[in-house]
């Protein structure tokens, strides 16, 4: 089950596992994660800004040219950082203002920590500079960046309406890591990336050495999702009001189905990863009949939705979206891991429109260049041409699933669809790749490439780089994408960073509650197959070999 929901067209597949025995461990040794891993609360204060100005070339929204005009405005306007008291960022940090709209002609910040996004709506000032005085809290689980962007609206918000912030102007960013051994309690200008002006801000860190999570750490706010595991919820961790996903998987169900090597697999490579295009874990925890995964909330909807309701996406977008994700496959093989189930139902898009990966219940660990597996396991349209034959594979299925996905983005359809399967694998193994006219050469020389039926001959067999050399990505800076400084070229619409518009009514009207299991007692040798589950950024164990 994947944290997030979505009416898949395509199911995944699996067959007999010959994953749950490994000949090496995967735990990693503690001397893996000290450079960084560590925990504590970290403070944001977005004070204010000046200097902001949409870029040249482009105008202010008529609609903003008209609020600025307004009795309103002039009284915004009044409002200066000194008449504002320190003590407002306190009251303010308690809750996300999500809601308020009184300027909404000014502009807003996204500020981003862990993909955990919070929505910053300015409290007065004028154009080029709105007065914040926002403080958030964070909890830390890795030396991590923090990012803020800021926007101007388009139009003007409407009460009981969707509110409509897909199209906004960017404005710029800053993006910065904090020296979490020696954060300076001192507030500084930070310039824009991608635009004018500036921002200050301030940080501040308490480390912990983190306390066992349990379920009344959390208000649960919203169902998002059910499985056969259990259900996905929205919640509000109590001490920072940060917002989270909160996967519940009940214990007697994955062991009824030999499911308890993949669950503690998944647990691990999310507690692993630093990738900024993979859902991370925050933590972990288990009661006596369930296990709990806390995870980064994303909400832009996933990919397959998005592309459902497009039917395609142009070269421009998809090149962005695959060039995301081979960075985020690129990470997985560096860590040895082979993720096996590419397709859009798995990737989401943030509130920003960046890349999210999620659902690691199918990833293979300890995959070093040259080992190979044999598991039949992924979904029928993405399946590698050795996954059908039965000839093993290695991790260059990750390359071809890439190439399909890449090919359904620009053309509308996997390449070898058919909807009755067994024709579809025939295709798959013999069929001869075909482009309609409007798709590039630089596009067809890349599909080729990845859709080379020989995992010998694909494009990728020598590592992630000789994809990111391929002409089709000339245009991508892969430094400044892999600091997630390329704006997105799309924006969903969502009101918020913690709006569920995007996930489906039939559970977002369903209460949010952790149900009680009865009649489901496990042994003691059961249970102790889930020790080492628990996590929170100190606790790198898991007895998964």
């Amino acid at each position: 089950m994947s944290w997030k929901l979505g009416k898949s067209k395509k199911a995944t597949l699996t067959a007999d596992r010959d994953d749950a025995a490994s000949t090496r461990s995967i735990t990693p040794t503690p001397g893996d994660d000290k450079p960084r891993f560590r925990t504590g609360i970290l403070s944001i204060r977005v004070l204010w800004a000046e200097g902001l100005s949409v870029s040249q070339g482009t105008s202010v929204p008529a609609v903003v040219q008209a609020a600025l005009s307004s009795q309103q405005a002039k009284v915004a306007a009044s409002i200066s950082p000194a008449s504002v008291s320190q003590s407002r960022l306190a009251v303010r940090g308690k809750r996300d203002s999500i809601q308020r709209t009184q300027c909404w002609w000014l502009p807003y910040i996204v500020m981003e920590f862990e993909v955990n996004q919070i929505l910053i709506t300015p409290l007065g000032g004028e154009l080029d500079k709105p007065l914040y005085m926002y403080q958030a809290h964070f909890d830390v689980s890795r030396n991590s960046e923090i990012s803020l962007q800021s926007y101007l609206r388009k139009e003007e918000p409407k009460r009981g309406a969707d509110d409509d912030m897909g199209n906004d102007v960017f404005l710029g960013g800053i993006k910065f890591t904090p020296d979490f051994d020696n954060v300076s309690t001192q507030d500084q200008w930070y310039d824009l990336n991608g635009g004018s002006g500036k921002i200050l801000v301030g940080v501040s860190f308490q480390p912990s050495s983190g306390h066992p999570l349990t379920i009344d750490d959390f208000e649960l706010t919203t169902v998002i999702g059910k499985g056969s595991f259990g259900k996905v919820m929205q919640v509000r961790k109590r001490d920072t009001q940060r917002i989270y996903a909160l996967k519940t998987i009940r214990k007697a169900h994955i062991v009824d189905r030999g499911e308890i090597t993949h669950t503690l697999a998944e647990r691990l490579v999310l507690s692993r990863v630093t990738s900024p295009f993979i859902v991370p874990l925050k933590f972990s925890f288990q009661s006596e009949q369930k296990l709990y995964l806390v995870l980064a909330f994303v909400n832009g909807g996933e990919l397959f939705h998005h592309l459902q309701r497009e039917q395609k996406f142009n070269e421009e977008r998809s090149r962005f979206y695959s060039a995301e994700l081979l960075l985020a496959l690129e990470h997985l093989h560096d860590l040895d891991v082979v993720y096996r189930d590419l397709k859009p139902e798995n990737i989401l898009l943030d509130y920003t429109g960046h890349i999210a990966l999620c659902d690691f219940g199918l990833c293979k660990l300890n995959m070093k260049d040259n080992d190979m597996t044999n598991t039949f396991c992924g979904t029928p349209e993405y399946l590698a041409p050795e996954i059908l034959n039965g000839a093993g594979y290695n991790r260059t299925i990750d390359w071809w699933t890439l190439g399909v996905l890449l090919y359904e983005m620009l053309v509308g359809l996997p390449p070898f669809y058919d909807e009755i399967t067994d024709k579809m694998y025939e295709k798959i193994l013999r069929d001869p790749l075909l482009f309609p006219d409007e798709v590039s050469p630089p596009a067809r020389t890349i599909l080729t490439g990845l859709l080379t039926r020989d995992p010998a001959q694909r494009l990728g067999v020598n590592g992630a780089d000789e994809i990111k050399r391929h002409p089709f990505f000339d245009k991508i800076d892969w430094r400044r994408l892999a600091q997630k400084k390329i704006q997105p070229p799309f924006k969903p619409s969502v009101r918020s960073p913690v709006d569920v518009s995007n996930f489906d009514t039939v559970f977002t009207a369903e209460q949010p509650l952790d149900s009680v299991v009865e009649g489901s007692q496990l042994s003691q040798t059961v249970q102790a197959q889930f020790e080492g589950f628990s996590y929170n950024a100190r606790g790198i164990t898991a007895h998964a070999d």
